[in-house]
């Protein structure tokens, strides 16, 4: 293959992988845009309705030690075709015929949901080593503006007063159809023979590490909530009709990616603890105003600055886990994970939990004493750092 050849294909892949992740972030902003629609349709209280999220977390966290064996064995442009089944299982979630039969296919979205999110990062990273320099934050920074997309359609489909089952078949027809087009213009690798060492492995963290994995966990149970249940909020609490509510998850998703856009420039400015610091003050001032009144523009206000401050916070914790010293990049990154790990396992549904027992809103007061606990260890840990500000200092 010339050299021609070779940039044609580097840049296939590329924009072949942003429609990728803009798809999921389209189809994560319509299910959850959609939640009030399957509240309605399963006659869940809100304890209940954490239940599906909590199913599909189980299920990503149960791929989790076959993932490595099957990037290696099969690679990660074939894995891809796991797309082909979140898109599959995608369509049974409004329809199911009891709530019973919902949680099974909520685990299996999870898993395959799981399997294809680390089959589009791995193909990613191929791709940002041919471009040798940067580019993952700004794939990333492409599924958040898929999720403000979804949340925007969301508003025409519910407007239009479509079925969600009717929503649902539409997006995931888009999914196919982009997964048959583009999945050829990904960048191919030879599988692995070997596979990965059996055996489970618990790694703890310890020290500095300690402290980026508890502020890694409050961020994730903060992202996940926001993302998960923000269109509720605003149905029930700010008290917007069902067609506007997503409004709120499309202006969080927005800020999330024009934060992701502008987190390289940032962190080549700023040193990471200084960053890790200001974005959890951000995001805790987010959280703050969004509960501080249950008005319109306060809310939505609250969510546009809570995602501008949640945006960096997973690249800067990913990069400073990789750079501490006595342990390698992967290891430090799958300490953190350990702990991390559980966000989304159990915030969403705890939130529900705590919505049944008081209302929706208070259950975000405890979102915003997780965003307190996260500003509080970033400073401890920037203090601890001794670093200054500024890398021009």
């Amino acid at each position: 293959m010339d050299y021609n050849s070779l940039v044609s294909a580097k840049h296939h892949a590329r924009y072949a992988l942003m429609t990728m992740y803009f798809f999921s972030g389209f189809v994560f902003a319509t299910l959850f845009s959609r939640l009030p629609a399957i509240q309605q349709i399963y006659s869940f209280d809100y304890a209940h309705l954490g239940l599906p999220q909590l199913c599909m977390s189980v299920g990503s966290l149960l791929c989790m030690p076959v993932c490595a064996n099957l990037a290696n064995k099969y690679g990660s442009n074939r894995l891809t075709m796991m797309g082909y089944m979140v898109a599959f299982v995608f369509v049974l979630l409004p329809i199911m015929p009891s709530q019973y039969l919902l949680f099974p296919v909520c685990m299996a979205y999870g898993v395959f949901a799981s399997l294809f999110d680390i089959a589009i990062n791995g193909n990613s990273i191929l791709v940002e080593r041919a471009y040798k320099r940067s580019i993952l934050a700004k794939f990333h920074a492409i599924y958040y503006v898929g999720t403000c997309v979804g949340a925007l359609t969301a508003i025409v489909f519910i407007s239009f007063k479509l079925d969600a089952s009717i929503h649902f078949s539409v997006a995931s027809t888009l999914v196919v159809c982009e997964l048959c087009f583009l999945r050829p213009f990904l960048m191919r690798e030879t599988p692995k023979k070997e596979v990965v060492a059996k055996g489970f492995h618990f790694l703890f963290p310890k020290g500095l590490l300690l402290y980026i994995a508890f502020i890694a966990l409050f961020s994730r149970v903060i992202e996940g909530v926001v993302s998960s249940w923000s269109t509720q909020y605003m149905n029930q609490v700010v008290t917007l009709p069902e067609n506007f509510a997503p409004v709120g998850l499309a202006v969080y998703a927005a800020f999330m990616a024009l934060g992701r856009f502008m987190g390289d420039m940032v962190r080549a400015r700023y040193h990471e603890p200084f960053i890790l610091m200001i974005c959890s003050l951000v995001a805790m001032a987010g959280l703050g105003l969004m509960i501080s009144s249950t008005s319109f523009p306060l809310s939505v206000l609250g969510l546009l600055v809570t995602g501008l401050g949640m945006s960096c916070l997973v690249p800067v914790i990913y990069s400073l886990s990789g750079t501490q010293p006595d342990v390698s990049p992967g290891t430090g990154i799958a300490m953190v994970n350990t702990i991390s790990g559980t966000g989304f396992l159990f915030g969403p549904f705890l939130v529900g939990m705590i919505a049944n027992a008081f209302d929706l809103r208070m259950s975000f007061f405890y979102v915003l004493m997780l965003g307190v606990g996260m500003s509080c260890l970033s400073f401890f840990f920037w203090r601890i750092k001794g670093k200054p500000t500024s890398k021009r200092v």
